[in-house]
């Protein structure tokens, strides 16, 4: 635990951070720090690592508090579990910030900005988890996500928003279907210049329903990756053959009905549009771009020795990585006898 008053770093830069750093610093977050040094395009920012949240609930005193609330949670009635969960959420966004994490906070803010030119960028505040002396460092779709905000007092605002998501009805009763105890999360905000995507999705290394590892499978929609990664829309799906040179087996363009992008009318934040005109059936990716995303994912593969699923955006014809991580339920039996081989997936 995170003594009162102890003088620490809470705050480090994504491109400062190792894989091995997952503990401290959530999955997401010590996976985009090993992808950024070893040379892939990810937006830069910092990550306020997992003792800050226990610093400040040490220093406010909330964990006494917050043990009341879960034990008396009725975990047979969800109604109960929201109400609950929301007080917890309450306590940890209205305590104050200890002076030093302020700073510290405020410093990244700064820098972010003197390295956008002066002005202030549109940043996204996503959550990075793992969990006390166990290997989960993932809750996929668990914790909440903040595009297209700027400022400090807005990313500030998320940080603790993101900080209190931690203990949404979802993430808590989860914990309790698997018997993690509620004060083993650990959760790392992650503050990342914004991609204002034109097209962004996910991409399998391996094809995750069939297990087939000679498969790339790619995902894309418009604006944000999170229609896609949601299930919310429908997404173009394409399949990859990992010959050399890769080649596209499949495509299968999907009428589009929804994008998510920046609220043009708030000018922050995010907002569902519905779809008119050619987007709703043009095919979202090129030739040379599916390329270019197989090459990705098989570079991504290589600095993680598994399949991954990879998060990525396009802005401007200008691809970015925004996440990576294993593909679970993988018989990678198969996957190990393929590398070094080449093959045809017809």
């Amino acid at each position: 635990m995170t003594q009162r008053g102890k003088a620490m770093n809470y705050v480090k830069r994504i491109s400062d951070l190792k894989k091995v750093e997952a503990p401290i610093s959530g999955g997401k977050a010590a996976n985009l720090g090993e992808l950024t040094r070893h040379g892939f395009r990810v937006p830069k920012g910092f990550t306020v690592t997992g003792p800050s949240l226990e610093y400040l609930l040490d220093v406010n005193n909330l964990m006494p508090h917050i043990r009341k609330i879960i034990r008396a949670m009725d975990f047979d009635d969800y109604h109960d579990i929201e109400i609950k969960s929301e007080m917890i959420r309450d306590l940890i966004r209205s305590a104050p910030l200890p002076c030093d994490l302020l700073n510290e906070l405020k410093e990244q803010i700064e820098r972010m900005q003197i390295e956008n030119g002066g002005e202030n960028p549109f940043v996204a505040v996503r959550s990075s988890v793992s969990v006390r002396e166990t290997p989960v460092y993932s809750f996929p779709g668990m914790m909440d996500t903040f595009p297209y905000i700027k400022g400090e007092r807005q990313i500030i605002g998320a940080i603790r928003d993101c900080w209190a998501s931690l203990y949404t009805a979802r993430a808590v009763y989860r914990r309790h279907q698997q018997d993690i105890g509620q004060d083993r999360g650990v959760i790392a905000p992650i503050v990342q210049q914004m991609v204002d995507s034109d097209v962004s999705g996910v991409l399998f290394t391996a094809n995750p329903v069939t297990g087939n590892c000679r498969e790339i499978i790619i995902e894309s929609n418009w604006g944000l990756g999170e229609s896609v990664v949601s299930g919310e829309a429908n997404a173009d799906h394409f399949v990859l053959c990992r010959d050399k040179p890769l080649r596209v087996k499949m495509k299968k363009i999907m009428p589009k009905e929804i994008m998510i992008t920046i609220d043009n009318e708030k000018g922050c934040g995010r907002k569902r549009y519905d779809l008119k005109g050619h987007m709703i059936s043009d095919c979202t990716l090129t030739e040379n771009q599916l390329m270019e995303l197989g090459e990705l994912g098989l570079s991504v593969e290589k600095v993680f020795s598994y399949p991954q699923n990879v998060e990525w955006a396009y802005e401007n014809d200008i691809l970015y990585l925004l996440q990576s991580r294993n593909i679970k339920a993988l018989k990678t039996t198969e996957w190990l006898n393929l590398q070094n081989m080449v093959f045809d997936c017809n």
